[in-house]
């Protein structure tokens, strides 16, 4: 007679159970799982990223204002006869004010960033809001598309 509690198969049963809770979880962090089985989880992760994503540009923004203010009062100085750099530095007029230009560049790509970060919160929000869940099956393709 076959005994079906053996250690062999009570090692296939745990590996199984282990299996069935990997592609449960692995499923929950799909836009299709989660917004149907955990949609509050799905959203609070979504507007949280938003807002994480807002905070850390602005903060980004906030830094690249300060070295541009720290260069431009660096220059200042330097036109001023304030600051004399040592012989053999880099730090020259023509460096600071191309420094001034590349931050410039710089700071106007931060702000484009953060702007598309609040759009990012923004749009986590509305589809909070909307309940939007994306569906399990995929739409059928439109026939004869020009």
């Amino acid at each position: 007679m076959k005994r079906l509690a053996t250690r062999d198969n009570l090692v296939r049963l745990l590996l199984l159970v282990a299996l069935g809770g990997t592609i449960y979880k692995g499923f929950l962090k799909t836009p299709e799982g989660a917004t149907w089985l955990r949609p509050a989880g799905f959203y609070e992760g979504l507007v949280n990223d938003g807002e994480n994503t807002a905070i850390m540009k602005e903060r980004h923004r906030d830094v690249l204002e300060a070295t541009d203010k720290a260069v431009r009062v660096r220059l200042s100085e330097l036109r001023a006869g304030v600051y004399k750099p040592a012989p053999g530095l880099i730090i020259t007029e023509e460096s600071l004010v191309r420094a001034i230009r590349k931050d410039q560049a710089t700071r106007e790509r931060a702000v484009d960033d953060e702007v598309r970060a609040f759009e990012k919160l923004e749009r986590a929000k509305r589809l909070e809001a909307a309940g939007w869940r994306l569906g399990l099956g995929c739409p059928p393709a439109a026939e004869g598309r020009p």
